[in-house]
């Protein structure tokens, strides 16, 4: 089973759901688990999820409280979204697809993720406003932006290059 390790603000819009317990869980292969935050941009709820591994990140915006309680589902759909335009294979796709059959949810466990998290939230909220709002920009192209930016939490490696490492 993966997790998607939310902050205190995402698990109280997801109704509190049952957690799992990470104690004794080590991956080493595939991309591992995620982490996802509730973030305001522009008045409007956005998710950002990043990998804990790679610090490859992704928003999803304008989210509605359906798609929150659906994030699985929005997680993934819009993971494979962001691997295809990054131009994944249909192979590491499936792969992909298969490693998070089974997702369940955990608190925050690591400063050093929710640390890369903060960053990224200013740089989103940055680069949204020089495109004059999140209903300007092509957010796909945004997410693309970010994960090639350098980030120090992953030895100086950009998220997608260290993303691309871990499939390999």
């Amino acid at each position: 089973m993966r997790l998607i390790h939310c902050t205190q603000k995402l698990l109280k819009e997801l109704g509190n759901p049952s957690l799992q317990s990470i104690e004794g869980i080590a991956y080493s292969e595939g991309l591992g688990n995620w982490y996802a935050n509730i973030i305001k941009i522009d008045r409007k709820k956005c998710l950002l999820l990043t990998n804990e591994k790679s610090l490859y990140s992704f928003i999803i915006p304008s989210v509605l409280k359906a798609n929150i309680k659906n994030l699985k589902t929005e997680f993934l759909n819009h993971l494979i979204l962001n691997l295809q335009y990054e131009g994944f294979n249909l192979e590491i796709i499936n792969h992909i697809q298969k490693e998070y059959q089974d997702i369940g949810f955990a608190k925050t466990a690591s400063k050093h993720v929710l640390g890369a998290m903060t960053q990224l939230m200013f740089e989103y909220e940055v680069l949204i406003q020089m495109k004059e709002g999140i209903d300007n920009v092509k957010v796909l192209e945004i997410n693309r932006d970010i994960n090639r930016t350098i980030l120090k939490g992953i030895k100086f490696l950009h998220p997608i290059e260290a993303l691309r490492e871990s499939l390999s």
